[in-house]
């Protein structure tokens, strides 16, 4: 008897173990380290694999939102697909709606497909940082 219940401790022991290593998968450090990796060597589909792995093995987690908002900067800036880089805005919009990037993802998808000489806010903006580099050069040689 006193066997009996030996073994079947062991046998529990060995299934807990065995379910832990199973259960066992990349960290959040290391699936984020993955995708930082893969984009600084411009291998953007698997630096969005990796974002999207970790979006969906740690939602919670608090780089998820930059994850999530970095599919679709990559989609967007780098691989030219708008239809995947909205896709990806609107899933971050859904998902993190109170996060910082909030205003950023809301941009993206409202200038997506748009060539930067297009965007009013940006020719503005560099339009007035040419008008105070002009007075500074006049008021310099002046």
């Amino acid at each position: 008897m006193l066997k009996g219940l030996r073994t079947l401790i062991l046998l529990g022991i060995a299934m807990t173990l065995l379910f832990a290593a199973c259960k066992s998968g990349p960290t959040q450090q290391e699936l984020f380290e993955k995708a930082t990796v893969a984009q600084e060597r411009s291998d953007f589909k698997a630096a969005i694999e990796a974002y999207q792995e970790f979006v969906t093995a740690f939602p919670e987690a608090p780089d998820a939102p930059k994850c999530q908002f970095m599919i679709g900067y990559l989609y967007a800036n780098h691989l030219d697909d708008d239809a995947s880089a909205k896709e990806a805005y609107q899933k971050f919009i859904r998902l993190y709606p109170e996060n910082v990037l909030i205003k950023d993802a809301q941009w993206e998808l409202d200038h997506l497909g748009m060539d930067v000489n297009e965007i009013d806010e940006l020719n503005q903006i560099l339009g007035s940082e040419e008008d105070s580099t002009a007075a500074e050069a006049d008021s310099i040689t002046g």
